[in-house]
């Protein structure tokens, strides 16, 4: 496969360490919902770490929409013109979800009178409890959660049909640059199968 038809190392990156982080967020934001609040502490730790990393998604996925604005995707030639404008919109969605997913989070931390630490770090304070906006945002954090969880479901559908078809989409987003000998040097060309 070119370099052409494959996304850039920087961009293979930013995707799989976002895709492990937001699993990983997405399943502890769920499961941490379970934990009694007494006695006080682990559900607090499990809030403030969940909110750690969702501040680090929020500029993971900044990150990574920048690198896409200044390096586009790689096009996919002979895939019907239905399931690319599909790819698009499914493409903008995950990319809004992972937007608003931490900043509803942010948001809804800041307006809960509680403090927002960063790895045990504590943010500045610049808003007070007010019961009605976090309400809201906890509620917009949680629909947006499903509807990443949809869009990714989708994505990945998506991925594994094209990868099917022989279409090698999966190629496009893997970590090497190449096909490989069984010493690990590269090959100039694809082995035969």
């Amino acid at each position: 496969m070119q370099s052409a038809d494959r996304y850039t190392r920087t961009a293979v990156v930013l995707h799989w360490l976002i895709a492990a982080l937001l699993l990983v967020e997405v399943v502890q934001g769920w499961w941490m919902q379970e934990i009694p609040k007494q006695p006080p502490g682990l559900r607090a730790d499990q809030f403030n770490l969940h909110k750690s990393f969702g501040l680090v998604l929020l500029a993971l996925v900044l990150a990574r929409l920048g690198w896409r604005l200044l390096y586009p995707p790689p096009s996919m030639a002979g895939v019907a013109r239905w399931q690319l404008r599909l790819a698009k919109i499914n493409h903008a969605i995950l990319y809004l979800a992972m937007f608003a997913l931490p900043l509803s989070g942010y948001l809804g931390s800041v307006f809960s009178g509680y403090p927002i630490k960063w790895f045990g770090i504590a943010l500045p304070l610049w808003g007070t409890a007010n019961p009605a906006i976090k309400d809201f945002m906890s509620t917009a954090h949680l629909l947006v959660s499903w509807v990443l969880v949809a869009c990714t479901a989708l994505h990945i559908a998506g991925a594994v049909k094209h990868e099917l078809a022989g279409e090698g989409v999966l190629a496009r987003m893997a970590w090497r640059r190449g096909p490989r000998s069984r010493s690990g040097t590269r090959l100039a060309t694809p082995p035969a199968r």
